[in-house]
């Protein structure tokens, strides 16, 4: 198995760090500075990144918001109050 069993690419497109800031929307800086945590390939002297990767990187820093998949809270329904009835009266006990 490859180190690469993620990577989908049908044509293989390798970004360097200008091209992958671009396509990622963020500063060349950032990429350089967390290089050892992000997915990327070495070739030579410059990592560089194809689109998958570029996906792995995305997903990585996606934050989303506490609750946004929590399911809705089911409240209990709450019977009508004419639905209502009395127990029954309760039976005293006789003191002998």
């Amino acid at each position: 198995m490859t180190g690469r069993a993620y990577c989908r690419c049908t044509v293989v497109r390798n970004y360097d760090y200008d091209e992958a800031a671009a396509k990622l929307k963020c500063k060349r800086r950032f990429l350089e500075d967390n290089i050892r945590r992000l997915p990327h390939q070495k070739l030579g002297q410059e990592p560089s990144f194809c689109e998958c990767e570029l996906a792995l990187i995305q997903r990585m820093f996606t934050v989303i918001p506490p609750g946004l998949f929590d399911e809705p809270e089911q409240t209990p329904r709450t019977p009508e109050l004419t639905a209502l009835r009395p127990s029954g009266a309760r039976r005293q006990r006789v003191a002998s």
